[in-house]
């Protein structure tokens, strides 16, 4: 949801950004409707998809078995949401993940190459805080010629808030939305929802 706040903020001011998605994510499900339905937004706002690859979830330790995977994942969330895929960035890199500086693997460029990291100056809100340096600063100081600038959307809002407090509220937030969806179903289908108060209008009224 973050997301597509930010890729519109983004297309106001004629910048073009790429977003990685995640096929495994906990916090987010891309077959969901809502979901999908964000993407295809963002894209129509002339930004680019990338793999957000997490080789955790195939317990990668071979880069043989590295291409054949970013392929298979490529050609998913191309086939899903039409757009072509040039690139991906690997999710909570380990070790493993460092040593892979390859400019390409299964034909997508490697946002860890041993170019990116030698050659072009990073900056990243990486687990809600700049690591390395703060982008304010960076921009303000004008002295980078090109820039790798990662960002993560949920860290983005209006409101000032600590890096947990947002990940409670997006894991909370989520659990009620289903909720209510689940609450409203029932009324709809006109079902008693055994466990909370019955109306046939919006679902319940509240728990018993």
């Amino acid at each position: 949801n973050r997301s597509l706040r930010l890729a519109r903020i983004e297309a106001e001011e004629g910048i073009t950004a790429t977003y990685f998605i995640n096929l495994h994510s906990e916090f987010y499900n891309l077959l969901e409707f809502e979901q999908t339905k964000i993407i295809h937004q963002i894209l129509d706002l002339g930004h680019f998809l990338g793999v957000h690859f997490d080789t955790h979830y195939y317990n990668i330790k071979d880069v043989s078995e590295l291409g054949i995977v970013l392929k298979n994942e490529q050609n998913i969330l191309e086939s899903f949401f039409g757009s072509k895929i040039k690139v991906f960035s690997f999710h909570n890199p380990n070790e493993f993940c460092l040593s892979c500086e390859d400019d390409l693997y299964g034909g997508l460029i490697n946002c860890y190459s041993k170019k990116f990291k030698e050659r072009i100056p990073y900056c990243s809100d990486s687990n809600g805080y700049w690591r390395f340096r703060r982008l304010w600063n960076v921009l303000s100081s004008g002295e980078d010629k090109c820039l790798q600038v990662l960002t993560h959307p949920a860290w983005w809002q209006e409101k000032a808030m600590l890096p947990m407090e947002r990940i409670d509220r997006c894991i909370f937030k989520r659990a009620e939305s289903n909720r209510n969806k689940y609450i409203k179903t029932m009324g709809i289908m006109g079902r008693k929802n055994v466990g909370i108060k019955y109306n046939n209008k919006v679902g319940a009224e509240g728990i018993n």
